[in-house]
């Protein structure tokens, strides 16, 4: 079981939470505004603290599963594709982590506010939504830049697949042409031509024509 509790399976088994649980918390938020529900305010600013709550733990995870890498604990390592989507995962999420940040304080003080200022509460709410969909949205780049570290099927053609090399152009040598060598005709014979100093093959006389053969034997 230890396996499944690697530095690595824990980054990807969270990191889904800045996106996923800010959108859910963002419907309870909203419903409460609009509806001057103080339960369903309640309920999605605390989904907003918890998800937040989970970014250190994120960032943590996802730097520790970068050390695996580099000290070979993970194989196959990263190709250079690879690395290069990690650098931009890694920058992408500094980006996006003080936002998070920022959201949470937000969602704090509405909490604290709607105990004994519900009107103002609610008005914090907007600008805890308002920054719950900026966050999201920072998240969804940041995880494309995570998802490419590994799926080779979301790179582009230039990073997954090297360009074929050119072909080599023929090259002729200098003062020599090259003649086309005419086909034969499938109708033609070969001629044979004898030398002039040469006899023709006489054929052999028969043993009966042989000298001193006479009749009356």
């Amino acid at each position: 079981m230890q396996n499944f509790f690697t530095p690595a399976h824990i980054h990807l088994a969270i990191n889904h939470f800045p996106i996923i649980g800010l959108a859910v918390a963002c419907v309870s938020v909203l419903i409460g505004i609009l509806f001057h529900s103080r339960g369903a305010l309640a309920a999605g600013l605390v989904a907003v603290l918890v998800c937040v709550g989970m970014m250190p733990l994120i960032m943590q995870t996802g730097e520790s599963a970068r050390e695996s890498f580099v000290d070979g604990t993970i194989d196959p390592g990263m190709d250079a594709a690879g690395n290069a989507a990690f650098k931009q995962h890694a920058h992408r999420a500094s980006a996006t982590a003080p936002v998070v940040y920022a959201v949470g304080i937000l969602a704090l003080v509405s909490l604290l506010a709607l105990i004994k200022f519900p009107r103002q509460a609610a008005w914090i709410g907007w600008a805890v939504l308002l920054g719950s969909m900026i966050s999201i949205g920072l998240s969804i780049w940041t995880a494309e830049a995570g998802g490419r570290i590994r799926h080779t099927e979301f790179r582009s053609f230039t990073e997954s697949t090297p360009l074929p090399a050119p072909a080599p152009l023929a090259t002729s040598t200098p003062g020599l042409s090259a003649t086309p060598v005419p086909a034969a005709s499938p109708s033609s014979s070969p001629t044979v031509t004898v030398p002039e100093n040469s006899t023709a093959a006489t054929p052999m006389e028969s043993p009966s024509a042989s000298p001193g053969a006479t009749n009356g034997m």
